[in-house]
């Protein structure tokens, strides 16, 4: 048997994380944030694996109450007491990690006493998001969600948008073999930042709902900005769409509704400046939201991937600001949140979207719901699934495997070769599929359709 090496905690160095500098560099969370609690009983160690980069990385524990543990990384323990921490209750410790990392925590002593462990990695990437090109809806009805579009004064579209059946897409998505499916491109003016909406069919759907609450972890809804708040409500619900609520102001002064299309995914309007008309005022799509477990380690992947620029939003509140959310009146809701955006560019975008794309990161705190996202193939009820454009989708897959994400499904498309659009798609943090969408620089061994 192999010998373990013992570190005593108290001789190691605490990492302090330095200040990010450049756009492809974030201290991801390469494992956790998990809690562990000593039960009753004999100690039972908990074990896990999880992927990094070859390099060095920074076990950070938090403590609540007294604590005593033995925690192993690759074969490398390190015994963990009260103590350690001194007068506070963080402690980040050095480690060296690997492709494919074990690691194990057994928690000693007396019953009562919690730790909390992350392992944190500075990472540094090639990947470059140039531009949001549309986050996706799953439709019951593509006739009946292209009106609903209509209605909001969506009139911009391309339709059929793909073809029904496809291997490549289809395997891309998740599914092993193929899919039946209508799609349709929706915006303003027919170009993205699009909707993807897509009627799965036969064997291919999975009648699965939309999440039926705001809080669910995943995707739950998108923003756009309207000039007419109230008359937008009142003209819309003339025209049968269901709001969640009136028009409420949030405790941050932003006046919003949430409303629903019919399968009840949720969009959300915010107010903005601008001349009100007779008809829908809706602008532009102000974000999309993504409810995350834990905003450090969500904040950090998307920092990796280009978006750079950072706006803090935490808020809570209760009655009004709660049934706007779906809650009771007596509710009381809480949340963490930071707006990502993509910093812009000057250079060209071959196929348009939008360069400066925020993404609304929001960790619930009350109430907690941490039901995880739909697992795979995409083809559930909702919005799932967001796209971004980048220069060279096989550079930027071989990028994702080298750091270790995982991929849903090979690359999809480039069915004229080196040059044509693809594209492939991977896991968040939270499960969240991300999808990379761009010119391929390979030949596709996954081009049929």
């Amino acid at each position: 048997m192999k010998n373990l090496v013992r570190i005593p905690a108290l001789l190691l160095v605490t990492l302090v994380l330095a200040p990010l500098a450049a756009a492809g560099e974030a201290y991801l969370t390469r494992f956790g944030p998990t809690s562990y609690e000593r039960g009753a009983g004999d100690p039972m160690p908990a074990s896990a694996s999880f992927n990094a980069v070859d390099g060095p990385a920074s076990l950070v524990l938090q403590k609540t109450g007294m604590v005593s543990a033995e925690i192993m990384v690759n074969g490398r323990t390190i015994d963990v007491g009260a103590a350690d921490f001194g007068d506070g209750d963080r402690l980040a410790l050095p480690l060296r990690l690997k492709g494919q990392n074990s690691i194990s925590v057994t928690m000693l002593g007396e019953p009562g006493g919690e730790l909390g462990v992350r392992v944190n990695q500075f990472t540094e990437s090639s990947i470059d998001v140039r531009a949001l090109m549309y986050f996706g809806i799953n439709t019951s009805d593509i006739d009946a969600q292209r009106a609903f579009y209509s209605t909001l004064g969506l009139n911009g579209e391309i339709f059929p948008a793909g073809p029904e059946e496809c291997r490549s897409f289809a395997r891309s998505l998740g599914f092993p073999d193929n899919y039946r499916i209508f799609v349709a491109l929706t915006s303003f003016n027919g170009a993205p930042p699009w909707i993807d909406t897509v009627e799965f069919r036969d064997r291919s759907l999975r009648d699965d709902p939309p999440y039926a609450d705001l809080n669910h972890i995943g995707m739950a809804y998108a923003t756009y900005a309207t000039t007419d708040l109230d008359g937008d409500y009142f003209y819309l619900k003339e025209q049968g769409v269901e709001f969640v609520s009136l028009p409420t102001t949030a405790p941050n002064g932003e006046r919003f509704v949430f409303l629903k299309d019919q399968d009840g995914t949720f969009l959300k309007l915010v107010e903005e400046d601008g001349e009100k008309t007779a008809g829908p005022d809706l602008t532009r799509l102000v974000n999309t939201n993504m409810n995350v477990a834990d905003l450090q380690r969500s904040r950090q992947f998307y920092r990796l991937l280009g978006f750079t620029e950072a706006e803090t939003d935490n808020q809570q509140g209760s009655g009004l600001f709660a049934v706007a959310h779906g809650f009771n009146v007596q509710d009381s809701i809480a949340f963490r949140g930071v707006d990502v955006s993509l910093p812009g560019t000057d250079m060209p975008l071959p196929a348009g979207g939008d360069p400066e794309a925020t993404l609304q990161l929001r960790e619930w705190r009350t109430p907690f719901n941490g039901a995880p996202p739909y697992w795979p193939p995409v083809n559930h009820f909702g919005i799932d699934r967001i796209a971004f454009y980048v220069d060279d989708l096989n550079a930027t897959v071989d990028e994702m495997n080298r750091l270790g994400f995982e991929q849903v499904g090979p690359i999809g498309g480039g069915f004229g070769g080196p040059g044509d659009i693809g594209i492939a798609f991977f896991y968040d943090p939270d499960g969240i599929k991300v999808e990379f969408w761009g010119p391929i620089s390979e030949p596709n061994p996954n081009a049929e359709c």
